[in-house]
């Protein structure tokens, strides 16, 4: 279920944003994320959203890359649209006799929309840029606040474990799904439930356990801050990003 969202996997293409620098890309992501979190109005959603199916269709990424969100997730967002139609709000439809407040429902929805929109720029970026270069992306970014005494350093070593341990991660949940599947229909939910728990807490043990030998005995992780030289397409990316973040600003 979870390996299928291909979480910050490089997918290799012969495209644009490809061919652009880490550095780009990870400048372009962070003015779009604050843009969208301080303008979280209906356009400035949409804008992202366009970002992103234009972003996936310019890098040529196969259409198996886009997630499938699992059963579970939908049904705790239809459940949560549910609850907003009940709040109300302005405005008001009439359905028949009544009004229905729609307020709730369309709050609810440009939520939605914020968080699978900033989820999908996210994963644009790290389709088409390697693990190692985000790592050193992110350390070229902080670097100015290693000035104040930010311990950039160890927070890029942080991120680089972390990009890392994903798919380690994925597989161990793809393994906990299965289990779960092939579980006995007459057990009752909460034993099933109790069973995926443990499962799930041992072989996150099992994971930081492992990981744990494996830094102590390879020593301090070291991100070498190397880049690429900054290109043309570098520059298409920065003024697109540019564009972008002026229309989301400006609405």
């Amino acid at each position: 279920m979870i390996s299928r969202l291909h979480l910050l996997r490089f997918v290799d293409r012969q495209s644009v944003i490809h061919r652009a620098g880490a550095r780009s890309k990870v400048l372009v992501m962070i003015a779009l994320v604050f843009g969208l979190s301080f303008n979280p109005l209906w356009v400035p959603v949409a804008i992202v959203w366009g970002t992103v199916v234009i972003g996936i269709a310019v890098a040529r990424l196969p259409f198996s890359v886009v997630p499938r969100p699992p059963r579970p997730l939908l049904a705790a967002m239809a459940i949560s649209m549910i609850f907003g139609l009940l709040s109300g709000g302005e405005p008001f439809v009439q359905f028949g006799p009544n009004e229905v407040g729609l307020g709730g429902l369309l709050l609810q929805l440009r939520i939605f929309g914020v968080t699978l929109g900033l989820l999908g720029l996210t994963l644009l970026t790290g389709w088409t840029t390697r693990a190692a270069d985000l790592a050193s992306a992110a350390g070229w970014t902080l670097k100015p606040l290693a000035k104040i005494g930010v311990p950039t350093g160890e927070i890029v070593a942080a991120l680089a474990l972390a990009v890392r341990a994903l798919p380690l991660i994925a597989n161990e949940f793809s393994t906990v799904a299965a289990m779960a599947r092939t579980e006995p229909a007459g057990r009752p939910v909460v034993e099933r439930g109790m069973a995926v728990l443990t499962t799930t807490a041992v072989a996150s043990v099992r994971r930081a356990s492992e990981f744990g030998r494996s830094i102590e005995a390879r020593g301090p992780i070291v991100v070498s801050p190397s880049h690429t030289p900054w290109n043309r397409y570098d520059a298409i990316v920065l003024l697109t990003g540019v564009a972008l973040t002026a229309a989301i600003a400006l609405t």
